[in-house]
C-alpha cells in the first residue's frame, strides 16, 4: 500500500478575489457594484464550495496509517515528491498538468471536484468514485495510462517539461522571429510564436489551432509542433509551419529575439529566457506520466 498521498489543489478564485481585496466583507461590497461582478462572486462562492467539500471528502476517507501532504499549485516547483507517492490533483486539467511535468515515476490521479462545471479530460474520478474506488488506488490495483512529455532543453542547459504543450514566442505573443529546423527543412520565420503538443494536449490549444483531425493518443511517442500565424515578409518563410517531432527527429529553433521566452502548458509564470543566439531543441521526454484510470 502507498504510505502517502498528496493531495493537491490551487487557489480558487474565490481566495483569489478575497485576497486581491482584503476580507470577504470587502471583496462583496466591491463586487456587488456591477451584475456581472455580483454574479463573478457567487460563481466563485459556489466553485470554492465544490473544491472545500471535495477535498474535506478525500480527507476523512483515507486510512488512518495512510500520511497526508496538502499543497497548492504554487508548491509544486519545490515540493520534494517521495518515490512511492500517490499524488490527487483535485482541480481542472490545468492542475494536472502543472504536477506532472514534475513527478518521476510517481501515479497521478485526477479527481473533478464539480462535473457539473468541470470539463476535465484529465480528470478520470469524480470525489464519488475516486473515494469508492481508493482502496484499489492505494494497493496499485487500478489501470494505468501513460502520457508523453514533451522536453525542451535549451543552449545554456535550461530544460522544460510539459503535459499539454510548449510555447516558444514573445510575452505578448506578438512578433517572434528565430531560425526553425526540422530534419532536413529549414527555415526563418516571423510568426506569433509555435506551440509543440503533446498527444495529452492535443485536445486543447493544438485542437483549437488545427481541429479534430489535430488530436492523438497522449502516449505516442511524438509530438506535434504548429507555427501560429506565419508572415511572408522579406526573408522570412512560411511553409514549415506543421510537422510530427520525435526523438530521432527533434526540432530545433535558434532565437532572433530580444525578449524571447519558452514556457509550458500555459505556465507563464515559469518561462526560460529565449534571447538571440540562445537555441533550444524540444522532443519527446523520456518521463512519462502516469495517471491512474
Amino acid at each position: 500500500m502507498r504510505q502517502r498521498v498528496v493531495l493537491l489543489t490551487r487557489p480558487s478564485a474565490k481566495q483569489t478575489f478575497v485576497s486581491r481585496y482584503g476580507s470577504e466583507g470587502q471583496t462583496r461590497f466591491v463586487m456587488a457594484q456591477s451584475l456581472k461582478g455580483k454574479a463573478d462572486f457567487a460563481k466563485a462562492e459556489v466553485e470554492d464550495t465544490a473544491q472545500s467539500r471535495a477535498t474535506a471528502r478525500i480527507r476523512k476517507a483515507l486510512p488512518a496509517d495512510v500520511k497526508l501532504a496538502e499543497i497548492d499549485r504554487s508548491m509544486v516547483a519545490q515540493f520534494l515528491f517521495e518515490p512511492h507517492d500517490l499524488v490527487v490533483a483535485v482541480g481542472q486539467d490545468g492542475l494536472v498538468a502543472n504536477v506532472g511535468k514534475y513527478l518521476d515515476g510517481q501515479v497521478l490521479a485526477g479527481v473533478n471536484p464539480d462535473p457539473g462545471t468541470i470539463d476535465g479530460s484529465l480528470l478520470a474520478f469524480n470525489v464519488d468514485t475516486f473515494i469508492a474506488s481508493l482502496t484499489e488506488v492505494l494497493n496499485d490495483r487500478r489501470p494505468l495510462r501513460e502520457a508523453t512529455l514533451a522536453e525542451a532543453e535549451t543552449s545554456d542547459r535550461q530544460v522544460l517539461r510539459g503535459l499539454n504543450e510548449i510555447f516558444v514566442g514573445v510575452p505578448n505573443h506578438q512578433s517572434a522571429r528565430y531560425r526553425l529546423r526540422l530534419g532536413k527543412e529549414e527555415e526563418v520565420q516571423s510568426s506569433s510564436g509555435l506551440i509543440v503538443a503533446t498527444g495529452a494536449g492535443s485536445t486543447g490549444w493544438l485542437k483549437s489551432l488545427r481541429g479534430d483531425a489535430a488530436v492523438f493518443d497522449p502516449a505516442a511517442d511524438e509530438l506535434h509542433f504548429v507555427v501560429r500565424e506565419a508572415w511572408p515578409g522579406r526573408g522570412f518563410g512560411t511553409t514549415l509551419i506543421e510537422g510530427r517531432v520525435t526523438r530521432e527527429q527533434p526540432l530545433f529553433i535558434e532565437s532572433r529575439m530580444e525578449a524571447g521566452t519558452i514556457f509550458a502548458d500555459g505556465i507563464e509564470a515559469d518561462a526560460v529566457r529565449f534571447d538571440a543566439g540562445v537555441s533550444v531543441t524540444i522532443a519527446p521526454g523520456a518521463r512519462r506520466v502516469r495517471l491512474v484510470l
